[in-house]
């Protein structure tokens, strides 16, 4: 049974790089004749993708190789796909602080980018971080922030991602309820989309909560229904989960030979392709195993392993440097919530500035349109007034900032340089007001209130001279003796 169950595990790994070498093959053979540094980063970000189920150090030297590139050319793209698998890499190989180190510096390019959908993913990726270091209230913060954007968004590609990692956190956590709702809904979206590969993870983890639940047999149905989907996909990082699920389902049938066969598998996959994480459970579960069963060459052997593992993995300088990361993230988040009041508040001044200063020429014209209407004088000048004070107190709200600015706050200086320009200003202010007021009033007085002329007098009939007047008498005095 030894010997079955083992060269079973055998032809499955060589079936899975086998797969994986024929991608790879294709992928290093179109790097090769690739011109554009842009298509070569593209290709370093896929190999490193390929390798990151199986060899975890490869894909860590391609990502780096890809985000130098990118770097060099200035391809933020490019930058975040390779930081991105520098991430990946580092948490398989249980280094978290290097790790989240990386992703945060991906979320800033992708925050910088207003990629929300990006955002989401590096929540999901943090929140795996947390998770494999067993801060699991971090990892449930992180991952239902990534929801919350998934959903906001509609993002439909990460809800599968979503469900499947607040699933596992919930496990992880002991809420099984939680867990079983969360990833049963994952397993059923998956095979609606035909995606394999979270098909195969949901399985397994279904086979995690119920193992927890002490329904063994379904426990046993789901690790196995999961591995055609794992082999499918080339991950080999769950496939040795799913291994180690099965032994203990085994040990606790008491059938320790199988329990062993699929143990060991486990930790020789895990450990060959630097997965520190599964080749550490596999070790604390084979030590177990043996010291249960009074081998203890065997059992000694694997402790030894597994402190090993676990210094590496969760040393206190580890833990002191992904504390120092975490702190350090979240001191920039609320730095972020603190600039982000500060844009919305100076683009509310802003605001302010630009309706004021597209009311002062209102104003101006409303009092001109008032000067043209049969109004009181007193009118006039208080509207003129209230135009050039608007326009004088604008002039002092815009040199405002600056002033600040160029004085370092110093109210000191401050008021020095406002008392001069108001010297300049006041002045000014009046003479303008003066001139203004002044037009307008002589505007309204012409238009309305000046008397018109009086009309002059029609010309009399001028009286004819006095010899004419004489000659004409006598002519009628003759006609009358006649």
């Amino acid at each position: 049974m030894k010997r079955i169950g083992f060269t079973i595990s055998l032809v499955l790994v060589n079936v899975f790089l086998f797969a994986q070498s024929r991608t790879v093959d294709s992928l290093k053979a179109a790097l090769k004749i690739e011109k554009t540094d842009t298509g070569k980063i593209i290709l370093l970000y896929n190999l490193s993708h390929e390798y990151q189920d199986s060899k975890p150090d490869s894909a860590l030297l391609l990502g780096q190789e890809a985000f130098m590139m990118a770097q060099k050319i200035k391809f933020l793209k490019g930058e975040s796909w390779g930081l991105s698998q520098m991430a990946i890499a580092f948490n398989s190989m249980g280094n978290f602080p290097k790790a989240l180190e990386y992703y945060i510096e991906q979320l800033k390019i992708e925050e910088a980018r207003n990629r929300p959908d990006n955002i989401a993913s590096i929540y999901l990726n943090i929140a795996l971080v947390y998770t494999d270091s067993k801060d699991y209230e971090k990892a449930l913060l992180y991952a239902q922030r990534a929801d919350s954007i998934i959903n906001a968004n509609k993002v439909e590609d990460l809800s599968l991602y979503s469900l499947l990692n607040i699933g596992d956190i919930y496990q992880k956590k002991n809420m099984l309820d939680s867990a079983l709702v969360y990833t049963a809904r994952c397993f059923t979206k998956s095979v609606k989309a035909g995606n394999d590969l979270i098909t195969g993870t949901a399985l397994n983890n279904l086979g995690n909560i119920y193992y927890k639940k002490g329904n063994f047999t379904d426990a046993f149905n789901n690790y196995k229904a999961s591995q055609p989907y794992l082999q499918a996909s080339h991950d080999l990082n769950t496939y040795t989960e799913a291994n180690l699920g099965l032994a203990k389902i085994f040990e606790n049938n008491q059938q320790h030979d199988s329990a062993i066969v699929y143990a060991k598998a486990s930790f020789n996959i895990a450990s060959g392709n630097q997965f520190m994480l599964r080749a550490l459970d596999a070790s604390l579960f084979l030590s177990q195993l043996y010291k249960k069963n009074r081998n203890s060459d065997s059992a000694f052997a694997y402790q030894e392993i597994l402190i090993r593992l676990k210094d590496s993995v969760y040393s206190r300088e580890k833990i002191r440097e992904l504390q120092k990361i975490t702190i350090e993230e979240q001191l920039r988040q609320k730095e972020l919530v603190r600039l982000k009041k500060a844009e919305k508040k100076d683009r509310s001044v802003k605001l302010q500035l630009l309706m004021i200063g597209i009311a002062i020429p209102i104003f101006f014209l409303g009092s001109v349109l008032i000067s043209r209407k049969k109004v009181n004088k007193k009118m006039i000048e208080f509207s003129g007034i209230i135009s050039i004070l608007l326009l004088f107190e604008y002039i002092t709200l815009l040199l405002h900032p600056f002033v600040a600015e160029k004085s370092n706050h110093s109210p000191l200086i401050e008021i020095v340089v406002f008392v001069a320009i108001a010297a300049i200003i006041t002045p000014t202010h009046h003479k303008i007001e003066h001139w203004l007021i002044g037009k307008l009033t002589q505007f309204n007085y012409l238009r309305h209130f000046k008397p018109e002329p009086e009309p002059e007098p029609e010309p009399e009939p001028e009286s004819e001279p006095a010899s004419e007047q004489v000659q004409n008498e006598n002519i009628n005095e003759e006609k009358v003796t006649k």
